[in-house]
């Protein structure tokens, strides 16, 4: 039993902890990196992944298993386990818009001409890596991925700090079907056999049906307010977009807003674009009240499925029988 005072702020699962270890290494870390990097002018990002597995372990009350960018992350009950990405969308180098002369998120007017128009970047991501043949086979095994994010509220002004942990299912289909069209589609096809990138808040991450199990806003005077926290809050379920605001995704194409259209059992008037597809698609949803992970499944399955249908004969157990589960829980 979690005593109070100066005990709960290093027991796991409590929010005075969370609080301090953002304070021992975050806060504090941050302050030493910003002022070494006004003198010598190098970057001020620190490594942050690690610190991301420590708040995760913080926040759930689960322990890590020792290990660093390889191993289970984190350790669940029943032999399970999870695993931990962060991406840290602070201390990016930006670009001043009018010299083109770098400039650094601790500063705010360009170093060589001292305009204010400053160009901050917010391109860092999530990065899925699955090297071979045995990794894929494996990638569906941990029973969540815990995806956390440090990133601005707002990019204009870069002063208050927003800390946040996502919860996503392995086996829920925006999840599952991504990273096996992934390996098997986009990486079959790339030279440099990258990484899977996510990137926060676009049409493969709301897809996921991520939950937001923890939040919490650090202040331009480094003053943290925990909003939402595991043991204390429900868990917040990340909405979708308007549908017609995908529209301008590449990968969304017309005939798989159809296939999505007919799995939604929406009738869809003939010779409309795309925006109009989902437009009409929207307007269904809202008159059938269908749930949002009805929608998020339906369109994964619409989006994935037409790329992975031939290699799914192929696909190596147990992550056959996976993905089949999936499809399966859609096309019923």
């Amino acid at each position: 039993m979690v005593s109070s005072g100066q005990d709960r702020e290093y027991a796991l699962g409590t929010v005075e902890a969370s609080e301090r270890l953002i304070h021992d290494l975050y806060i504090d870390l941050r302050q030493k990196v910003n002022k070494w990097a006004s003198l010598t002018h190098q970057t001020a990002q620190a490594r942050m992944g690690y610190v991301g597995q420590h708040l995760v372990s913080v926040a759930t009350g689960f322990p890590g298993g020792r290990s660093g960018a390889r191993g289970k992350d984190l350790l669940l009950p029943n032999s399970r386990y999870a695993e931990i990405k962060t991406c840290y969308r602070v201390d990016q180098l930006g670009q001043c818009g009018d010299c083109g002369a770098a400039v650094s998120s601790i500063e705010m007017a360009c170093p060589q001409c001292s305009s204010q128009n400053i160009h901050r970047k917010e391109d860092s991501k999530w990065l899925i890596s699955i090297r071979h043949d045995d990794e894929s086979a494996r990638i569906l095994e941990p029973a969540s991925y815990y995806l956390v994010l440090f990133d601005f509220t707002d990019l204009a002004k870069p002063s208050s700090i927003r800390a946040s942990i996502w919860q996503v299912d392995s086996p829920n289909p925006g999840f599952a079907y991504c990273v096996v069209d992934y390996y098997f589609n986009i990486r079959k096809g790339s030279k440099t056999k990258a990484p899977f990138n996510l990137w926060p808040f676009q049409l493969k991450f709301d897809l996921m049906k991520p939950l937001l199990i923890y939040r919490s806003m650090i202040s331009a005077q480094d003053m943290i307010t925990t909003q939402v926290f595991p043991a204390r809050d429900r868990p917040l379920p990340h909405p979708l977009k308007s549908l017609p605001d995908y529209s301008q995704s590449q990968n969304l194409t017309i005939d798989k807003c159809n296939a999505a259209a007919r799995l939604l059992k929406a009738q869809i008037p003939p010779g409309q674009n795309k925006r109009e597809v989902l437009a009409n698609i929207q307007s269904h949803i809202a008159v059938a009240r269908l749930p949002q992970g009805q929608v998020a499944d339906a369109f994964a399955h619409a989006l994935y499925w037409p790329g992975i249908e031939e290699h799914a004969p192929m696909l190596p157990e147990p992550l056959r029988g996976r993905i089949e589960s999936v499809r399966r829980s859609i096309c019923v």
